[in-house]
């Protein structure tokens, strides 16, 4: 038996007992180069949706029009690792597409998603230093100013919503960096959307070097913000 390496077993979400299956049409291509594979899915029935990248993961998703199932695929050095069934809204909408059907409602799906967030963080900060210090030329103790960088404290709020698989996040105060693409009346649409039972991921563009990642756990409710500026804070549905 082929033994999946543990930090690959750690890195693949739990979607509960109901969800995270190995669909058996495709459950012969774990293990299977990533090349092959997706030639294997395509003849199948399954169209590429997304891809994204976490830490050396690959995970990709796939839609069967005549299944109505999506899956995903976790790839690692080249292999497929792990061949999942997760909730229809991780296939970007693909079921709504198809015979004017509607995603499946409960967790993970097609529900609109509406989050108010509290916490606090940290970020980048210039601060200003002054002192003395001795001149050893006029032998004298002169007055010496500077700015380093370091980091600053806050608290702030953030709204999150989400419909089906097109979500947005308004961050306010220390979260929206000084220099930013202004979003659109201060929402930034959320990109690499993942909805699960029990996480929600993605990211937005504050500016072109500034990328931050969303990492809400559904059952703590507690939400974490990772870019230049950090925040960790608890949300509420509204």
């Amino acid at each position: 038996m082929r033994r999946v390496p543990i930090a690959i077993m750690l890195a693949i979400p739990s979607f509960g007992p109901a969800v995270a299956q190995v669909p058996p049409d495709v459950s012969d291509l774990v293990g299977a180069r990533g090349a092959g594979g997706e030639i294997q899915l395509e003849a199948r029935g399954y169209r590429h949706i997304t891809t994204n990248t976490v830490r050396e993961t690959k995970w990709s998703f796939w839609w069967n029009d005549r299944r109505r199932q999506c899956v995903s695929v976790a790839t690692t050095d080249g292999r497929y690792a792990a061949i999942n069934t997760v909730p229809a809204a991780n296939c970007d909408g693909a079921a709504a597409d198809t015979a004017g059907a509607s995603l499946p409602t409960g967790d993970g799906a097609a529900d609109r998603i509406d989050l108010v967030c509290i916490g606090s963080g940290s970020g980048p900060a210039a601060q200003s230093n002054s002192g003395y210090r001795y001149n050893s030329k006029t032998r004298k103790f002169e007055p010496e100013y500077g700015t380093t960088l370091g980091r600053e404290g806050f608290s702030s709020d953030l709204e999150i919503q989400i419909s089906g698989r097109a979500g947005r996040i308004r961050p306010t105060g220390k979260l929206v960096s000084p220099i930013h693409s202004g979003g659109t009346n201060g929402w930034w649409p959320i990109d690499g959307l993942m909805v699960a039972m029990d996480r929600i991921t993605g990211s937005y563009r504050m500016n072109g070097m500034n990328k931050p990642k969303i990492d809400y756990d559904r059952r703590t409710r507690i939400i974490r913000i990772r870019a230049a500026t950090e925040f960790t804070g608890r949300c509420e549905d509204q």
